[in-house]
């Protein structure tokens, strides 16, 4: 399968909170890596390619500054995982440079920061 990715994933763990769109409820996750296009998180959830997802991030930045972000995306892909009760899951962003300037910029600094990082090493 070829890897069609844009940017890095650049690894990052942090508890977010997810809301399925045309559903009220928020269900927390676990965010693995972010990249300028996409998220990937650990859930309980089975969502299904093609959801419309928001995606809540509270991220620390440098100086112990907090970047609080609502993002809107689309699951891209699903992995269940090994023991049967969580999936990995891939959510793309589009326009994040226009429409969340603080989050990309602070995924850009993350991408400076970690140079050696190879945009295919993360599923």
């Amino acid at each position: 399968m070829q890897d069609r990715r844009k940017s890095p994933r650049i690894p990052l763990v942090s508890i977010a909170r997810l809301t399925l769109e045309g559903m009220g409820r928020e269900k927390s996750v676990l965010v693995r890596d972010i990249s300028t296009h996409g998220v990937g998180i650990y859930t309980e959830e089975a969502y299904q390619q093609g959801d419309l997802v928001v995606i809540h991030l509270v991220l620390t930045g440098d100086r112990s500054e907090t970047i609080t972000e609502s993002v809107a995306g689309e699951v891209a892909w699903v992995t269940p995982l090994p023991d049967g009760a969580h999936y990995a899951v891939g959510i793309r962003f589009e326009n994040m440079e226009v429409e969340r300037p603080k989050l990309y910029a602070y995924v850009k600094h993350l991408e400076r920061i970690n140079p050696g990082v190879d945009p295919k090493a993360s599923a």
